[in-house]
């Protein structure tokens, strides 16, 4: 069978992709300790730091394995109640919209909290009726965030927990790994630059669509950005989120087959666009040790406390092969990986 469209394959790994990642995160959940509440309380304070005070926070259990969040006033305190940190800021955004009145979104913040302070005459109760609330794409980290510092990280990440998010992608920082990585095998600075692209295109790099376009990439830059990765998971995983880190495609550097002369490399090209580039068949034994380096570097690196991963796998690109077993050979190693 043909498969006549590029997009056709990058719907198919990524629902395969989005089976994976659900898989992973239904065998591991987290504990009845996941109410980080110096976190949440942070994060109020962050949000409505005159009024931080008004608001407590008391831990209430899952109901049924969902999340859950309990909103209700206490004298002149409004108390928020939740699971984790993500419930506790749902909390506080439902009484900012319902009570105050009050927005907080992309377009623009309103906090002008209204006098006397909105108290809640009856208690509310809310369950969650979805287990994955996933947020962002590959495109997001080029179209919106490339220049993005922790203070714009920091807004984002109060945003996702005042609206329920527990499943952010988390692609941050992963050129430092990747070099690392590859300077272990044997590459070298030349081999390197012509590989990294620079910073407004790390979305098309990652998915394999371009290698170099306005390389080369400095230390700095991936250092930095290491760091801000860092920053980033430290704060969604303390407001009970469960970040969704990069795993190997296959997408290797063009200059792969100058180090490894027996590997099996075929050539794939963005719709005639952009120079060739590269990708280790799923059959070769290599594949798999790129990918088992990635993660050993990844979990040093970043923490092994999610279990959950991302590929984007040829977009917008046809496929080396026409044969399906070559798609299921793919999605299974990039599983595997």
């Amino acid at each position: 069978m043909k498969i006549q469209s590029p997009y056709s394959l990058f719907v198919a790994l990524l629902l395969l992709g989005t089976s994976s990642v659900l898989s992973s995160f239904a065998q591991s959940k987290p504990s009845s300790s996941e109410l980080d509440e110096k976190a949440a309380a942070a994060l109020i304070k962050r949000i409505l730091p005159e009024y931080a005070e008004r608001f407590e926070i008391e831990y209430v259990a899952k109901e049924n394995d969902r999340d859950i969040f309990e909103l209700e006033s206490k004298g002149d305190k409004i108390v928020l109640k939740g699971n984790n940190g993500i419930s506790v800021a749902s909390a506080l955004n439902y009484w900012l919209k319902n009570y105050a009145h009050c927005d907080i979104s992309w377009n623009g913040t309103s906090l002008a909290i209204p006098k006397p302070f909105p108290m809640v005459k009856k208690k509310v109760r809310k369950v969650t009726p979805h287990d994955y609330r996933h947020y962002f794409n590959y495109c997001t980290f080029n179209y919106t965030s490339s220049w993005w510092d922790w203070k714009r990280w920091e807004w984002e990440i109060d945003f996702m927990a005042l609206n329920g998010i527990n499943m952010p992608l988390a692609m941050t920082g992963q050129n430092a790994l990747w070099d690392r990585v590859y300077r272990s095998m044997g590459f070298d600075d030349r081999d390197m630059e012509a590989f990294f692209t620079g910073p407004a295109y790390f979305m098309w790099f990652w998915a394999g669509n371009i290698d170099g376009l306005h390389g080369p990439l400095p230390q700095s830059w991936m250092k930095s950005h290491e760091t801000l990765q860092k920053q980033i998971l430290e704060r969604e995983r303390a407001l009970g989120m469960r970040p969704i880190l990069p795993a190997f495609s296959g997408h290797v550097p063009p200059t792969f087959k100058e180090r490894f002369p027996q590997a099996r490399v075929d050539k794939l090209n963005w719709e005639g666009r952009f120079a060739d580039t590269y990708v280790l068949h799923p059959d070769d034994p290599l594949f798999q040790q790129i990918a088992d380096k990635f993660m050993d570097e990844q979990d040093k690196t970043f923490g092994n406390t999610d279990h959950l991963y991302g590929a984007d796998t040829f977009n917008e690109m046809y496929l080396p092969y026409t044969d399906t077993s070559y798609v299921r050979k793919i999605g299974s190693a990039v599983y595997q990986g």
